[in-house]
């Protein structure tokens, strides 16, 4: 019964951030080479992620409608001083309706002053 109650709720989260949000265009015949990154890697030297041939980074800004991953800020920082790509996910905790969209506000309220590899291109 719970699968039942999570997938509607999943797809309404879904739905809600793909209204406020962009993802990187893909280019035809360009791949990336990408990571995804949160506290668990701790310190992360992104000079050196860099020189390993990694195009992108898709960093965890939160969790649940309270947790602001403890590295969100540093990830970000040095991604982007490393003319890495980045991106953003949450990591979704929500079991109802009302938590999904408390949820997806806390994200947008996240990373709502962050630039997007979408957005920097865009001038944004």
């Amino acid at each position: 019964m719970r699968k039942k109650i999570l997938i509607p709720i999943f797809f309404i989260f879904l739905i809600f951030i793909t209204s406020l949000s962009y993802a990187i265009t893909p280019i035809p015949g360009t791949s990336y080479q990408g990571i995804d990154v949160s506290n668990w890697q701790g310190y992360i030297d992104y000079e050196k992620v860099k020189q390993d041939g990694i195009d992108i980074v898709y960093i965890k800004s939160s969790q649940g409608s309270t947790i602001k991953d403890a590295y969100f800020e540093t990830n970000y920082q040095n991604a982007k001083a490393n003319g890495l790509k980045v991106g953003f996910y949450h990591y979704v905790t929500a079991t109802n309706v009302e938590e999904a969209r408390k949820e997806a506000r806390f994200f947008v309220s996240v990373i709502s002053r962050k630039k997007s590899r979408l957005q920097a291109s865009n001038g944004l």
